[in-house]
């Protein structure tokens, strides 16, 4: 679920570190909508008394979400390598973990510390785009995995999302400044891959991931979650988002980081300074208009998230 079940990788974020833990549960929030799970699970033909594992389980969202759907009499395995996140994690399923066994260990992703063929389901969620090589830890949920078992992973294709053309209040960019964004964009997720952060596009990679590896049955979903605000924001769905959105773009120091995190990642993958300069012009002119309308309370946005998911079957009898 999280990238912090990392081990051998070279760039690894501590989500139990309170601004991480933060943007996790805010993440995690709204996330998905009710229904949508109870479709995927149907989907994924869960049925109680499965055993579960959740690779980079962090705070066990999904282990909440699922357990209507496989836990009674199941079983339910959250790793990660954070000890405070467990911790958290395993206090917090004693509220959902009823009539079944929520148990959560320490581990690495690309060391699963289960025997091979030895559960019915793996899953993570925004773990392999973290990841410096995705592929070994794809491999250990095969691994585990029982012969007609089941694997899925909930991956982004943030990529595709940055270069969509989004309706909002604020007033559109010209041409040439959207060809730059596209770049910066483009060029600035080679760079993170370059700098072993991990890929945020991975989402529609991991399906021929899943067939190099043997897997079967490969289908794909997309979260149908769309980011909608309109004033007043009256519902607590487009609250929560406002929140995250004024976090973003309000809060300076936040905006600085992330603007200095691009410009590694942006020459890392090829850029020039003086193209990422042009950039920051462009990105200097735009934000206080969206800064204005966000503390007016007259921005409105329209936008969809490309959040894959991806099953697939090990061969093999179910």
């Amino acid at each position: 679920m999280v990238g912090n079940v990392m081990g051998q990788d070279k760039q690894r974020i501590d989500w139990s570190e309170d601004r991480w833990r933060k943007v996790l549960i805010c993440q995690r929030k709204f996330q998905w909508l009710e229904d949508t799970v109870a479709k995927l699970a149907a989907w994924m033909e869960l049925k109680p008394g499965m055993t579960a594992v959740d690779v980079g389980c962090g705070l066990g969202f999904l282990g909440r979400a699922y357990w209507p759907y496989f836990g009674r009499g199941g079983r339910y395995f959250g790793v990660d390598v954070s000890p405070d996140l467990l911790g958290e994690a395993r206090e917090a399923a004693n509220e959902w973990a009823a009539k079944g066994e929520a148990r959560f260990i320490a581990g690495d992703a690309h060391k699963l510390p289960f025997p091979s063929d030895s559960v019915d389901w793996a899953i993570c969620q925004t773990l392999l785009m973290h990841l410096e090589k995705p592929q070994s830890a794809l491999a250990e949920m095969v691994r585990v995995v029982k012969p007609g078992g089941l694997v899925t992973c909930k991956e982004p294709d943030n990529l595709s999302s940055m270069l969509a053309k989004h309706y909002s209040s604020v007033p559109e960019l010209d041409l040439e400044e959207l060809l730059l964004f596209a770049k910066v964009s483009m060029v600035s997720n080679s760079g993170r891959i370059k700098l072993g952060k991990g890929d945020h596009s991975i989402g529609p990679k991991v399906p021929h991931m899943m067939k190099k590896l043997g897997l079967t049955n490969i289908d794909i979903r997309l979260n149908d979650l769309v980011f909608h605000l309109d004033p007043p924001y009256e519902e607590p769905r487009q609250q929560h988002r406002l929140n995250i959105i004024k976090k973003a773009l309000l809060e300076e120091r936040t905006h600085m980081a992330f603007m200095d995190s691009l410009l590694k990642e942006f020459l890392a993958g090829g850029g020039t300074p003086e193209e990422f300069e042009r950039y920051r012009e462009v990105d200097r002119r735009i934000m206080p208009i969206y800064r204005q309308q966000l503390e007016k309370g007259k921005y409105f946005g329209c936008s969809s998230p490309n959040l894959y998911v991806i099953k697939g079957r090990k061969a093999g009898r179910v």
